[in-house]
């Protein structure tokens, strides 16, 4: 079956925003083919609270942050335990299709409570791969332009699956678009203990 933007995907509950007609690798391993991507639907992590500072779309909230909200909840770190400050060997993939094999990195060496585990932990649909996105696949979300129609994305700063460094790993801002990248000299922080939004997606 043929997808287009805007359609709900594969899961029955996602939004497509990214779609492409030569297949690209994805999977735990990259050796699966993939055309498109689908984002969680808002919502998807349990109760809706007021969007501090704004939400997209016509719904002014949020679940991405937690139960408190952005800017009063603390949001959820990329990794505490013992990859807080260590690289995760195979989880510095960038571009698309390499959210879940980043993702499932990730949980080798981090809490149950940060951002991989909550992402890959959602089950919408009854689908098991959703998982953080990668660099190129967030970046593609936040410039997707139906994203105000699937709503609930706070005007602040969403993780990706990208790990930067032994200590960082990329974020993206979603009221503005601004990238931070550890170990690429630009500006800013990006800590992997920092509290942050989280929005899964999933490859199909």
């Amino acid at each position: 079956m043929a997808y287009s933007c805007g359609d709900i995907g594969a899961s029955g509950v996602g939004t497509v925003f990214y779609a492409r007609s030569t297949a690209f690798p994805c999977g735990a391993d990259g050796t699966s083919l993939c055309n498109y991507l689908e984002v969680a639907p808002n919502g998807w992590n349990g109760t809706l609270v007021d969007c501090q500072g704004g939400c997209g779309g016509s719904q002014n909230k949020t679940s991405d942050f937690g139960s408190a909200g952005p800017g009063a909840g603390p949001g959820y770190a990329w990794c505490s335990g013992p990859g807080q400050n260590a690289l995760i060997p195979n989880a510095s993939g960038t571009v698309i299709g390499t959210g879940y094999a980043n993702t499932s990195a990730m949980l080798t060496m981090c809490d149950s409570t940060n951002a991989g585990e909550l992402a890959s932990g959602y089950n919408g649909g009854g689908m098991t791969d959703w998982s953080l996105p990668s660099e190129e696949e967030l970046n593609a979300l936040y410039y997707y332009t139906g994203r105000d129609a699937i709503g609930g994305f706070a005007a602040t700063y969403y993780w990706s699956s990208s790990q930067g460094s032994a200590s960082g790993a990329a974020k993206v801002s979603f009221d503005n678009g601004e990238w931070v990248v550890p170990g690429s000299g630009g500006a800013g922080t990006s800590s992997k203990t920092l509290g942050l939004g989280v929005r899964p997606v999933r490859a199909f």
